[in-house]
């Protein structure tokens, strides 16, 4: 964890937490009203579960709080962002695309294809 993170969060119960679940309980805690974030792969150190619930926490804080934010992501559970504008920095020039339409995106969905049976059993 961050020295910023560790001096603005440092309690017992955070010693007792991932630095995943520590990232993610700074930024409940941290964000603000009419503000505007830049996040470098926020994701990094997330479990997928707790990417989801940050994806979640950025949804809510852009409706309900009137946040902005401006993310560097590659994972899916962030670019899925409901209204996201998404450049894709590896076209040139940059364009817009959904989130979908990316090529690493595309890689999961055909690791996910290739081993579906795995998913099917029953």
């Amino acid at each position: 964890m961050s020295r910023y993170v560790r001096d603005k969060l440092m309690t017992n119960t955070l010693q007792e937490q991932s630095n995943g679940e520590s990232a993610l309980m700074f930024w409940q805690k941290e964000i603000t009203e009419n503000s505007l974030y830049i996040l470098d792969e926020p994701e990094n150190s997330l479990s997928a579960a707790n990417q989801r619930k940050l994806s979640k926490f950025i949804e809510e804080s852009a409706r309900f709080y009137n946040c902005q934010f401006i993310l560097s992501t590659h994972s899916p559970f962030l670019l899925s962002l409901t209204d996201a504008t998404i450049y894709d920095l590896d076209e040139v020039p940059a364009k817009t695309k959904k989130w979908h339409e990316l090529e690493s995106i595309q890689e999961y969905h055909k690791l996910f294809q290739e081993r579906e049976h795995l998913f099917n059993k029953k």
